[in-house]
């Protein structure tokens, strides 16, 4: 005994082992960044690609078939135009020659967009509030971005503006603990890029540049300014370059039109009385069954700062949400699409109300992993809400669902009987706003005047020289098949007889030159039927929504 006690007596002492933290403090993850980020991208295609054969919408039509002609070199706003700049018309050219031009392409390239913002609003979320909180927000805006009511099964613009500005956010953020100045360029590129898609993306600018102004307030001496100078580099040079592609194709007075005059008497264009209305109805569709990631978004702003993350991130968040959801007010029509452009920090400030309630559990003793599941419950708690959206659903009952008053489905259906007789060399002319059919087909149009609102409503001087010119083009191309929308959303106005426009396109088409080939009313109630070799003379005298083919008689 003696010699064992001396033994350990002339041992050397060794310092105790530090004690692991409590399993409750921070759950242990034992999957690896890449597996969670590979399943929360598995769950999109898993979701989306159900929706790949959903009826083309009009928006994204438009978007791609503008694509389309700025793949095959036309000059923008002469050949094609549209009231955005010029990085909508390139953007979707990118899209459309990578994933076709056809009725799945646009749903093709929206499921490579998803992927993308899927990620990024992981990484941001991730940087932000660390991994339980990027979980949580990148499954809500998987179910959220899929929101029907803000057109979200559609490749509209602003999913496309997500795509630079995500990425291009993601690495401002980086700054200034990493001080790569090609990040930063990069990041100026990206989100120049964003705003030349749709130019309220420039909120995502402005929360950086507030961001930056935090980090200064709290680094001073350890902050410089010089790197930023890569970042403003970056956001000018595809300005530069925008402008430059217009310079070259001689056409700065026509864009000076479609991006100052037109969208500054589009923006103060709005009934005033009405602007309640607007509000009401697009909250209707955008909130249905998603009122729960609504009010979790508005109790996590109001908890956001009790969070555990650091000042700046709290005002940057705050500011970030702010201005997206400003990005819905401008026009005062509040259309469902516009509301995308907030859903990512919407999400991860909703996430941060599970991580600021989980905490507080935490110092009682509590399974703060309750709350991360409570999380994954809210993100996609809409499965439990609409099933029918994502077990077999039906796509033609969603397209009139959250399309109301738009025949997307009889597009589809009278594409598909055209595509049976129209050849390769045969010309096809649309008149509405639906250049759905030009897809479908895989046509363009004869005219650069494609969407008719722009020239039906009449707004300004140059509508009416249109109007010539397209009864012109009409008279003297001789389409040989001529498809007429008589709905009030294809011409955003009357499209009967009282209307001069309309009714001297029916005159022609009336005429001897041409014969009634296929008709289809649009009906949501039932099934829709396709009438052959005749023309529904009562259709427009009775006000019974419709879509007339013609074609031109062999001489």
């Amino acid at each position: 005994m003696a010699k064992n006690k001396a033994k350990t007596s002339t041992s050397p002492k060794t310092a105790p082992a530090a004690r692991p933290a409590p399993a409750a403090a921070t759950p242990a993850w034992t999957m690896p960044e890449w597996a969670v980020a590979g399943i929360l991208l598995l769950l999109v295609v898993v979701l989306r690609w159900q929706y790949l054969d959903i009826p083309l919408e009009r928006d994204e039509s438009v978007y791609t078939y503008l694509g389309k002609i700025a793949l095959q070199g036309g000059k923008p706003y002469h050949d094609f135009y549209e009231m955005k700049p010029p990085g909508l018309f390139y953007s979707y050219a990118l899209l459309t020659g990578l994933f076709g031009y056809s009725g799945t392409g646009p749903h093709l390239a929206l499921l490579f967009v998803a992927l993308s913002n899927t990620l990024f609003t992981y990484l941001i979320a991730r940087h932000l509030g660390g991994r339980r909180v990027a979980v949580v927000a990148a499954v809500a805006y998987i179910f959220l971005s899929l929101n029907p009511g803000t057109s979200g099964l559609y490749l509209g613009s602003e999913h496309v503006a997500l795509l630079w500005g995500l990425p291009g956010l993601w690495l401002a953020l980086q700054y200034p603990e990493h001080k790569r100045p090609y990040l930063l360029v990069l990041s100026g590129v990206l989100l120049a890029l964003a705003v030349l898609v749709k130019q309220t993306a420039a909120a995502f600018g402005v929360a950086v540049v507030i961001y930056w102004l935090m980090q200064w307030r709290t680094k001073r001496t350890d902050f410089a300014w010089k790197p930023l100078l890569g970042w403003l580099a970056g956001g000018i040079a595809p300005v530069l370059g925008a402008v430059l592609i217009v310079w070259a194709s001689g056409t700065m007075k026509e864009a000076q039109f479609w991006l100052s005059d037109y969208p500054q008497h589009y923006a103060t264009s709005t009934n005033e009385n009405r602007v309640g209305l607007y509000f009401q109805t697009s909250w209707g569709l955008v909130s249905k069954s998603y009122e729960g990631y609504f009010w979790v978004m508005l109790a996590g702003f109001l908890l956001l700062w009790r969070s555990g993350i650091s000042t700046t991130y709290k005002v940057f968040l705050a500011a970030w949400l702010a201005l997206s959801a400003l990005t819905i007010v401008p026009g005062m029509r509040f259309y469902g699409h516009y509301y995308i452009m907030a859903f990512p920090a919407g999400c991860i400030v909703g996430a941060l109300f599970f991580d600021v309630v989980g905490a507080w559990l935490q110092k009682r003793e509590e399974m703060s992993v309750l709350m991360l599941s409570l999380g994954l419950l809210w993100g996609a708690h809409h499965v439990l809400v609409e099933s029918g959206m994502y077990f077999r659903p039906s796509l033609p009952a969603i397209s009139r669902k959250y399309s109301p008053g738009n025949p997307f489905v009889e597009h589809e259906i009278l594409s598909r009987e055209l595509k049976k007789v129209v050849q390769p060399s045969d010309t096809i002319m649309v008149f509405g706003s639906d250049p759905q059919y030009y897809i479908y087909l895989d046509k363009t149009s004869p005219s650069r005047h494609m969407y008719m609102p722009f020239l039906s409503k009449s707004q300004f001087p140059e509508a009416f020289q249109w109007q010539q010119e397209v009864l012109g083009e009409l008279k003297q191309l001789r389409p040989k098949y001529v498809i007429f929308n008589g709905y009030p959303y294809a011409w955003m106005t009357r499209y009967d007889y009282s209307n001069p426009f309309t009714k001297a396109i029916l005159e022609v088409l009336h005429s001897p030159e041409y014969e009634p080939f296929e008709f289809i009313e649009v009906d949501t109630k039932s099934k829709p039927a396709i009438v052959k070799n005749t023309v529904q003379q009562g259709a427009i005298r009775n006000n019974v929504y419709f879509v007339q083919v013609f074609r031109r008689k062999e001489r």
